[in-house]
């Protein structure tokens, strides 16, 4: 039998209209992190981040797609950061706003970051 080491954790928030859902799978080695409306989880734009070297700013890259690539990669540097490991973030926000709903987002992140460490 395997035994696998990972842990799944969940954040939900309804601002301005919106209801924003975040889930965290933690592993070993890395988190993947997906950001979405309404519940239904969905591969968007994606983003990966690494952590810098000696405690600078994490390095990240859009893999996937071209909606809010901005705020992805910003997602993806604070998971980085935060568990000192690789981090892939997907948004799947079919009407997001980056400035309607990127602090939003921000907020959200860290209550799923404060839950999981």
């Amino acid at each position: 039998m395997i035994e696998l080491s990972y842990k799944i954790f969940s954040e939900e928030m309804e601002e301005g209209g919106y209801k924003l859902t975040a889930t965290l799978l933690r592993l070993e080695n890395s988190v993947v992190a997906f950001f979405d409306e309404k519940g239904s989880m969905k591969l968007g734009t994606l983003a990966a981040a690494m952590p810098g070297l000696s405690g600078q700013t994490s390095i990240s890259s859009v893999l996937l797609g071209d909606r809010n690539m901005a705020v992805t990669k910003i997602l993806a540097g604070h998971f980085s950061k935060a568990f000192n490991s690789i981090a892939l973030v997907s948004t799947h926000l079919s009407e997001f706003s980056e400035r309607k709903l990127g602090s939003s987002l921000l907020k959200l992140a860290k209550r799923l970051i404060d839950k999981a460490s």
